[in-house]
């Protein structure tokens, strides 16, 4: 006999339901044929045409319903719900999903109740918002603490549907608000695996994924990190995710892929989780067990693997953010990290290495751990000892294709060589003869291949951290006294550059040069110009070669002396004159006018006059700095001037003349003011 859903079939269910022989038996029965007929999508809309499924949500929140007709009343919702929205909406609008809700309190149900709601909400946005103000996450977070849905055997199929409805609701906007803040921690628990062993990797997959999901609201990450024990689960849900599931027989490759990114998430929650306020406190480093782990991550072959290796770096750089915690990683025996970065280092651009693989996400981690371990002066020796110079400048060259990788390897050079004379030997060392690069021209010293790489970057921050670096050298370099409390320190090795730095600058004048031009002629960071003013009024002082790296960087185009015009009379307009020439327009003739020879003499009584010596730069635009600028340009011109007037090109000889009187002017006021 055809069925059909219509009106008759509706009187029917009404005389079942209101009485007669064996009401229950009977509504049961048709209720029970209904739920088997709407699995054809063809009966979907008639189910509710015929106002059978408004019947259905009627009988639905009855007191005492009894068993059987519950089961019928929710086989027919889920199987006429299920890709009909129009049903869906019918039963959203009665308001009877918080009445299939509380049907949770009623285990024998949970079979069938778990693939109706999961019909209902699936693809539908109105259902899912529902469900969850009505606190469906919570009632199936208390349903998974009870304990007896544990991985494995018959509870594999309903926790695969509490997976699937979690990843639906935890995209409502309402959800990290009404959520259990054990919701994470719940679910991470499974996928740490129990006496009876781990859950099938798809379980996992969706354990961790869900976990993950929640712990992405920062409403929920206070509750989270208060306990010891949720951070635990977390690190043991990562260890299983790298090394738990590598050997499966014949592992599902979509399975195997949602694997990879469950690990690259563990990584980048790992980075946020250790970046909030709270963790460093409730974590340190010298005593708590979460962060040993981190340690142990970094330094035990046991733990070697990209990801676990890459959050370990990250979340260790973020506990170290104070110097105090920077310097016992780097100082304490207990901890001596560096050395366990050097040789991650070494091991990642190592072509020979499969252990570990050097993705780009490690090699960063690795160094801006590193840097950050670096800040504190007393750091600084011991990293250099451990980096420098073969291992950074390794990394210098095999990151090329990387850009923000070797960014952050010339950075970490740059941070080693402020104030450290002995980290600057090491770097103006002679390339080792078994050194191997790819430049074309010949490479002098490992100081020249960080210049020479530098110069070439398409990264403008890689170009201003290279040439911050070169600052650092050239200070060592000029440097004639050791700070408070150090013994001097040689730069340079006498059998290795002669008895004066002369053919030093002779190597790598050109390049030094260039870098302090871009640096002086840029105008984003005035720091930096202020800084670069005062390292060339030292070279400018110098009488070994560093003179010759001055006139360089004046000689080269006209940016750079028109900041230098700036910086000491407030205007560009006295370096007008250099508008429009082009390349090398030759150097000045030689004057003949006697008065030109008293020039010398008369720029000296200038400079002793006013006393004027290179001034420290200031870190923050003030009127002070504003003074030093004018101060270290004056000195810079003035020198220039002085002694090398003839190697000027073009018509510099008389912009100069011209801010040396400006300036000093200027110059004389300030102090007048003061």
């Amino acid at each position: 006999m055809t069925f059909t859903l219509d009106e008759n079939l509706l009187s029917q269910l009404e005389v079942a339901w209101n009485g007669g022989d064996k009401p229950l038996d009977t509504l049961a029965g048709l209720l029970e044929r209904i739920g088997d007929g709407v699995r054809d999508p063809s009966l979907r809309n008639p189910l509710r045409e015929s106002g059978i499924l408004d019947f259905v949500l009627k009988v639905l929140p009855t007191e005492e319903l009894d068993l059987s007709l519950k089961r019928q009343c929710l086989r027919v919702l889920g199987n006429g719900c299920a890709d009909c929205d129009e049903n869906r909406a019918k039963l959203v609008e009665s308001g009877q999903l918080r009445t299939v809700i509380r049907f949770l309190n009623d285990r024998s149900l949970l079979p069938l109740l778990l693939p109706v709601l999961y019909n209902v909400i699936v693809d539908y946005e109105p259902a899912q918002l529902q469900v969850c103000e009505a606190g469906l996450s919570k009632a199936l977070v208390a349903l998974l603490q009870e304990g007896s849905l544990q991985p494995g055997g018959d509870h594999d199929q309903v926790l695969h549907l509490i997976n699937n409805i979690f990843e639906l609701l935890v995209s409502q906007k309402p959800e990290p608000d009404l959520a259990d803040p054990s919701t994470p921690a719940v679910f991470l628990a499974l996928a740490g695996g129990s006496p009876s062993g781990l859950p099938s990797l798809e379980l996992f997959n969706g354990f961790c994924t869900v976990a993950l999901a929640y712990l992405t609201y920062e409403s929920l990450q206070p509750a989270f990190l208060s306990s010891a024990s949720n951070i635990l689960h977390l690190q043991q849900a990562f260890y299983n995710a790298c090394f738990s599931y590598e050997n499966l027989p014949e592992p599902d490759l979509d399975d195997l892929d949602q694997l990879k990114t469950v690990c690259t998430t563990f990584v980048t929650l790992l980075a946020d989780l250790s970046a909030h306020p709270s963790f460093s406190e409730l974590y340190p480093i010298s005593s708590s067990p979460v962060s040993r782990k981190f340690l142990l991550w970094l330094s035990s072959a046991e733990f070697a693997n990209q990801h676990l290796r890459t959050a370990a770096c990250l979340c260790l750089g973020n506990l170290s953010r104070s110097d105090e915690a920077s310097t016992a990683l780097v100082a304490d025996p207990d901890f001596h990290v560096h050395t366990h970065l050097a040789s991650l280092l070494a091991q990642a651009l190592d072509p020979s290495n499969t252990a570990v693989p050097a993705t780009p996400q490690l090699l960063h981690a690795i160094l801006s751990f590193a840097k950050n371990l670096a800040i504190p002066q007393g750091n600084k020796i011991p990293i250099g000892e451990a980096f420098l110079p073969d291992l950074l400048a390794g990394a210098w060259i095999k990151t090329a294709v990387q850009p923000q990788v070797q960014f952050a390897a010339v950075s970490l050079a740059r941070l080693l060589l402020v104030n450290a004379p002995g980290n600057v030997a090491k770097l103006c060392k002679p390339l080792a003869a078994d050194f191997k690069h790819t430049e074309k021209e010949e490479v002098k010293s490992y100081f020249h291949l960080l210049m020479t790489l530098g110069a070439r970057s398409d990264l403008e921050p890689t170009k201003i951290e290279t040439a911050r670096g070169v600052m650092s050298v050239v200070r060592a370099l000029q440097a004639t006294t050791a700070q408070e409390g150090e013994d001097k320190v040689e730069v340079l090795d006498k059998k290795d550059w002669g008895t004066t730095r002369e053919e030093f600058y002779e190597v790598h004048g050109p390049l030094i040069a260039r870098h302090l031009t871009h640096l002086l002629a840029q105008g984003k960071y005035p720091a930096l110009r202020s800084e670069v003013l005062f390292v060339l009024a030292l070279l400018a002082r110098s009488t070994d070669g560093g003179a010759s790296v001055v006139l360089r960087v004046l000689n080269e185009g006209t940016e750079a002396v028109k900041k230098l015009a700036v910086a000491v009379t407030g205007s560009e307009e006295v370096a007008a004159g250099l508008e429009g020439e082009s390349g090398d327009s030759g150097r000045i003739e030689e004057v003949k006018d006697e008065k030109e020879e008293d020039k010398p003499a008369e720029v000296t009584s200038i400079m002793e006059g006013l006393n004027l010596n290179p001034q420290q730069a200031e870190t923050k635009p003030s009127a002070a700095a504003t003074a030093k600028d004018r101060e270290n340009g004056l000195v810079l011109v003035a020198e220039i001037l002085r002694n090398h007037s003839k190697e000027l090109k073009g018509p510099r000889k008389d912009v100069f003349e011209e801010i040396l009187k400006k300036g000093t002017e200027l110059l004389q006021e300030d102090r007048k003011g003061n």
